[in-house]
């Protein structure tokens, strides 16, 4: 039988975007759905009320509509989520609720699938989820020299855990989920013309040749290079993008065997 899965990124916290993914994800034929990150919402006016309402929303909206939609959903957090209410999505997981990719393996149908939340440095205050590329630093133009982290910065470079994620399962049969895409690519060009992507990522796919790479974090770009999709050698890669402000979801329906795309804007 086909293997289907749901596949999305970049909600923020919408609610109603959550209840298009999951009422789509009830299709008969659809078996997962899965999340590239940047799960909750922004909002509070201080660092304690902002992870606050990110918790509320985890623990009062999140996990209850997964509970409820009874197949399995992969996720990881991305880098508006603060990484202190990573413990809240761990306990569901201990739960059966749902199942969390970030440097785990988990099998989907009869091919593997892995997460990664880290990205490589952004212009933005928040740095929960960042980590430098490689032994180099490299820094981009930062907004403000405020730096905000709800948890102690977890040492190494993205591309020291990409060797650690390649052990995990065969790479070549493997769907990895990682919420940086790779740099230079239709998939992370912003709205300044700007490939701002991982290089350590790129690096990565150049030399494993997944069998299948799922982004999100740059919301525009499949609107800026017209195409949610790109090829690293024989690997796809796939950023669904945002549709923000319009009302509408991105999401894609993936045949894990064949690889039939199927994208969705509802």
């Amino acid at each position: 039988m086909p293997f289907k899965i749901l596949y999305t990124a970049d909600l923020h916290g919408n609610e109603n975007f959550y209840n298009k993914l999951f009422e789509k994800g009830r299709d008969n034929d659809i078996n997962a759905v899965v999340i590239g990150g940047d799960l909750c919402p922004r909002g509070g006016s201080s660092l304690e009320s902002s992870i606050e309402v990110q918790k509320s929303f985890l623990e009062n909206f999140l996990i209850p509509k997964i509970e409820e939609f009874g197949k399995d959903v992969f996720l990881i957090m991305g880098n508006d989520d603060f990484r202190v209410n990573y413990k809240i999505l761990e306990d569901a997981e201990e739960k059966g609720i749902l199942k969390i990719m970030h440097k785990k393996m988990h099998k989907l149908g009869s091919k593997s699938i892995v997460g990664y939340s880290f990205v490589n440095p952004t212009p933005f205050r928040l740095r929960d989820w960042e980590k430098f590329e490689d032994e180099n630093n490299e820094e981009p133009n930062r907004f403000s020299d405020e730096i905000i982290r709800s948890m102690e910065e977890e040492k190494g470079t993205i591309k020291e855990d990409m060797e650690k994620l390649k052990r995990l399962s065969n790479p070549g049969s493997t769907v990895y989920v990682m919420h940086a895409p790779p740099f230079n690519t239709k998939l992370d060009i912003t709205a300044a013309k700007q490939h701002v992507g991982s290089k350590a990522i790129r690096s990565f796919i150049e030399k494993e040749q997944p069998f299948l790479a799922l982004h999100g974090h740059i919301h525009e770009s499949p609107r800026m290079s017209g195409s949610f999709a790109d090829k690293i050698g024989k690997t796809a890669c796939i950023n669904v993008g945002s549709s923000y402000p319009k009302d509408l979801l991105n999401c894609i329906i993936i045949e894990i065997h064949t690889l039939n795309l199927k994208y969705l804007e509802i």
